[in-house]
């Protein structure tokens, strides 16, 4: 990816905007949309903090512009997808049998491509980081792990308001 500082702020306004849109589509609270959003900008930092500790600060700018652009590309093709699906009864009460054949290959497509973001994830973390395929996974892990901690205090204010 290249150099470009507003790129990474344009790709992040787009991931914004998109995560935002999609929540408020499916009925989440304002709360937790801060909170997906803050959970991002967690992610972020950490990154920042884990290539400053690997001595490669000077690489955040275009990591963070390839993993938002994962994460816009990934958001522009699986959540039109998931406008096939029902949400609300999947859930909530998850039946298998009561799916359709189509929204079977829907689930199943989704799955796919939730496999090639967490591979492309991996890849650019391990790049980036200079540390082989397993420190990319645990790395991945670990933002993941900060990311849901972030979104699980956010449900719990969005909870207590």
């Amino acid at each position: 990816m290249p150099y470009s500082p507003q790129l990474l702020v344009a790709l992040l306004v787009a991931c914004g905007v998109v995560e935002a849109a999609f929540e408020l589509h499916n009925g989440a609270r304002p709360g937790m949309i801060a909170a997906a959003l803050l959970g991002g900008l967690a992610v972020l930092g950490m990154v920042l903090v884990l290539l400053r500790g690997r001595g490669k600060p000077e690489r955040f700018v275009q990591t963070a512009t390839a993993l938002a652009a994962i994460k816009l590309s990934f958001d522009l093709v699986v959540y039109p997808l998931t406008l096939l699906l029902p949400l609300k009864e999947i859930l909530t009460k998850f039946d298998p049998t009561a799916l359709t054949g189509g929204q079977t290959a829907v689930m199943v497509a989704i799955a796919a491509l939730g496999v090639w973001q967490l591979c492309v994830w991996i890849g650019v973390l391990r790049r980036s980081l200079e540390i082989p395929v397993a420190g990319g996974a645990l790395v991945f892990l670990l933002l993941f792990f900060i990311n849901s901690i972030v979104l699980g205090m956010g449900a719990g204010l969005a909870g207590a308001s």
